[in-house]
């Protein structure tokens, strides 16, 4: 007995790779989105992104290049929670739907980006303040 492989199912297994340039992003940092789908040229993927609360924040389709490969660029939108952010691509490929997911975090600082100015205009207060105080002191001191 003999049995024979046809072509559909000896090809590669269809798939969606996804790398971001890091894992971890604050507000208003730029995520670079590189993907493959294998042995699939100027095919169509559709990306959506979601943020930690689930909002989409992002829906794209873009088209891979002769070598299945694509780049995305996006921003954390400034007013980003803390949490994972997910990414999911999805594109038709002989029929099937293939879709991949990708998780990545957002870090808020805990008092926000303006908190550093805030403690250092706070600081250089208490300063003067005190100096002023000092000066009032010794004024009342000599005059007293």
């Amino acid at each position: 007995m003999t049995f024979t492989v046809s072509d559909s199912f000896a090809q590669e297994a269809q798939t969606i790779n996804l790398i971001t340039n890091k894992n971890s992003y604050m507000p208003g940092d730029v995520v670079v989105l590189n993907g493959t789908v294998n042995g699939q040229p100027g095919q169509l993927v559709a990306i959506q992104v979601k943020d930690s609360t689930g909002n989409l924040i992002l829906i794209r389709t873009i088209q891979t290049d002769q070598n299945g490969n694509f780049v995305l660029q996006f921003k954390i939108p400034t007013t980003a929670t803390s949490g994972n952010f997910n990414i999911m691509a999805s594109a038709r490929i002989n029929g099937f739907i293939v879709t991949q997911t990708k998780t990545m975090t957002a870090t808020v600082p805990e008092f926000g980006q303006i908190a550093m100015p805030i403690f250092a205009i706070s600081i250089i207060s208490v300063m003067l303040i005190f100096a002023f105080s000092k000066k009032v002191q010794h004024y009342h001191k000599l005059n007293f």
